[in-house]
């Protein structure tokens, strides 16, 4: 008997993985992918190949494999969202209004819509296009940290590797007071892990994860002082390294700064508005990389040592592209692309409005920035010229941590989508 019926949003790494994963946990699988043809495309090379297979590397000692296929695919949510209990959107933070837009008609009495990761503003715009549902009791959005799988696809509706399936996780939800309900169902969808269920969504906004771990490593790769060199425009590297092998003490003590930054934006908040959470809920970076990644890290006594001798960490290069005489920071890559703007800029957003000073983030923005072509910070505040571009509480109109912290809200977000 089906455990209930979980719809997947989009055809990228994480539904290669979950296709077959929730399949295998008693789940029915349902697929909504609305982006071209990726329906058309992702149903023809399931019928070729006869479903997914997971190269499932997670325990290095007991390496597996496993297939399954979905029960539908299509670009119509009318064909795939009605019957779903649970839909699972892990998709860049661009696509999540499309997303949200499309399955809002047809979604379930007590649905859950889980957004993954959780960070990048998801609230603000579930709130916007789910403010009626969410109000009447309809649904609940919940956002969860950290993303799940570390994976990458090897050949597309055919085959995925699975690096990393983490062991805990932390959620909030809108509205709160579901947020227990939406972390007990998501351990039952990733068999059994524990959820945290924890205060206000802002929590979530200001939790760990990459936006804590990728600048901070890049400022120590790139930086002054730093291990590959202080880049300038134009400069070229010899070579590549391996992002996470070869990480040091000075990356780990730049992340480490940032911890302390965002936890006393948290711990602030706390003081200033009882009620909204504890400051246990959200974690200093090193334990949390020891909690998700138990069982995986050979190493555990420093948080270099966290990061270079991590099997989930294993095999990522630099996020650098070849030009002449070798290699150049790519800035088109996720971790600045999206770790700068929808994470540091959410950090920082709601730093400004707690009124709590930021010099560290405000350093690696600062040093950044310039060769994005973009001006987040200002003069010590998120108020540069392209503060609409991000995701943070500003871009959405909010301003005032009143209005950050407020929970349901059926009213338009004045936010630019």
């Amino acid at each position: 008997m089906s455990k209930g019926t979980v719809c997947i949003c989009g055809g990228g790494n994480a539904a290669h993985v979950f296709i077959p994963y929730f399949t295998q946990q008693g789940y029915s699988v349902t697929v909504y992918a609305d982006f071209k043809d990726e329906a058309e495309r992702l149903q023809k090379a399931i019928d070729e190949f006869g479903g997914i297979t997971v190269q499932d590397r997670c325990d290095p000692k007991n390496l597996k494999e496993y297939s399954a296929k979905p029960t539908a695919i299509s670009k119509d949510a009318g064909d795939v969202v009605p019957q779903a209990d649970f839909i699972i959107a892990a998709i860049p933070s661009f696509a999540i209004k499309n997303v949200l837009v499309g399955i809002k008609p047809h979604l379930k009495q007590d649905s859950i819509v889980y957004i993954m990761p959780g960070q990048g503003g998801p609230d603000f715009i579930a709130k916007q296009v789910l403010g009626a549902e969410i109000a009447a009791g309809k649904t609940t959005m919940a956002g969860i940290i950290p993303m799940p799988l570390n994976c990458r696809i090897i050949e597309w509706g055919r085959r995925v590797d699975l690096a990393s399936l983490k062991a805990s996780y932390d959620l909030a939800s809108v509205p709160a007071k579901n947020a227990p309900r939406a972390a007990a169902a998501l351990s039952g969808l990733l068999g059994g892990r524990k959820v945290n269920a924890i205060g206000n969504y802002v929590g979530i906004a200001l939790h760990c994860s990459n936006p804590n771990l990728h600048p901070g490593r890049l400022y120590g790769l790139f930086g002054p002082n730093s291990q590959l060199g202080l880049f300038s425009e134009g400069k070229v590297y010899p070579e590549n390294p391996l992002f996470y092998e070869s990480w040091d003490d000075n990356s780990a003590e730049w992340c480490q700064k940032i911890s302390e930054e965002r936890l006393k934006i948290w711990t602030t908040i706390c003081d200033k508005v009882p009620g909204t959470g504890h400051p246990s809920q959200v974690p200093h970076i090193k334990p949390y990389l020891e909690s998700i990644y138990a069982g995986q890290i050979a190493e555990t006594d420093t948080l270099a040592k966290c990061c270079n001798t991590n099997d989930g960490f294993k095999g990522f290069k630099c996020p650098m592209k070849p030009t002449e005489g070798g290699f150049t920071i790519d800035f088109d890559n996720r971790y600045f692309k999206e770790d700068i703007p929808e994470g540091v800029a959410m950090y920082k957003g709601i730093a400004d409005l707690v009124g709590v000073e930021t010099p560290v983030i405000d350093e690696i923005v600062g040093f950044f920035q310039k060769f994005m072509g973009k001006e987040y910070i200002k003069d010590g505040k998120l108020a540069g010229a392209d503060v609409a571009a991000t995701k943070s509480p500003q871009a959405f109109g909010i301003t005032s941590l009143e209005a950050l912290l407020k929970d349901v809200d059926t009213r338009e977000v004045t936010a630019k989508l």
